[in-house]
């Protein structure tokens, strides 16, 4: 799939791409196409593509029938087992060809032009830009009904990113924010090394750029406030803590194994 390679009636060639994970969403997803089909509209330098990962709904007929008449910048990918967010975000970053690659829930919790600010970071000579939901000028859209459990999730969210900061190379306060993005360049170096197919995958990503010496920077984020959500702390938090000393212990490894070898001198032999 190529999206430089066919411009739009005016001859833009997007420079950005949206990845969207996309599973078992057929609820909203008519709302989310005609938001995303207005930014495409709006910004023509930027396209989007769904990944459909193995939905067991009507999510990739209707997907397909919305987007049947749009132009190239709205694209639809799809297979028919579930994989996991990881693995649709790892085959939709791979299909983008995009000097920039984005992505983001299918809910839209983040509105599109969010991801706007993200793309200013990039181009201020960042490797990877995420939003961050505890930044002082970000803003949240909150329901009172969930008042009760926000507090709670924070917490339980602050206490997760403590304490990967502390076993991983991270250092950015928000890692499971889901929005996040990255140059092409970037995606190449760290794409051979993903293994995540799971929610795991945003901390897989940094901790990897992090080894690897790149920069990340942040921006402040209007969210929409979500609950009940797919990511259940009791349900993915203790997976998510196996992983965090999997991925440690691979890193170290791969640390060791870049080292290079050290060569014992040998005496010279004595003069006859």
């Amino acid at each position: 799939m190529s999206f430089l390679s066919t411009p739009d009636h005016k001859g833009f060639s997007p420079r950005a791409t949206l990845v969207v994970p996309t599973y078992n969403a057929i609820a909203f997803i008519d709302k989310t196409v005609i938001r995303l089909r207005q930014f495409v509209d709006e910004n023509p330098d930027w396209c989007v593509l769904f990944v459909c990962d193995g939905c067991s709904d009507d999510t990739p007929r209707r997907l397909t029938e919305l987007l049947a008449e749009d132009s190239p910048h709205l694209r639809v990918d799809a297979y028919t087992e579930n994989r996991g967010k990881g693995y649709a975000l790892r085959r939709g970053l791979d299909m983008a060809d995009t000097e920039y690659r984005f992505f983001t829930d299918v809910d839209l919790a983040y509105d599109p032009d969010e991801a706007i600010k993200l793309l200013d970071v990039l181009q201020k000579g960042f490797d990877l830009a995420v939003v961050n939901r505890i930044h002082a000028d970000s803003r949240y859209l909150i329901s009172p009904r969930d008042f009760p459990s926000i507090y709670k999730r924070h917490l339980m969210s602050r206490t997760f990113n403590w304490w990967l900061r502390r076993m991983l190379p991270i250092t950015i306060l928000d890692t499971q924010a889901g929005l996040k993005g990255m140059t092409a360049d970037a995606w190449r170096r760290l794409s051979p090394h993903m293994r995540t197919d799971g929610f795991f995958f945003d901390v897989e990503l940094l901790a990897r750029a992090g080894a690897a010496g790149m920069k990340t920077g942040e921006a402040p984020v209007h969210f929409s406030y979500v609950d009940p959500t797919t990511v259940r702390m009791v349900k993915h938090g203790w997976p998510m803590l196996f992983e965090t000393l999997k991925l440690r212990k691979s890193l170290r490894q791969q640390t060791l194994e870049s080292q290079p070898t050290a060569v014992t001198a040998q005496p010279a032999p004595l003069a006859k």
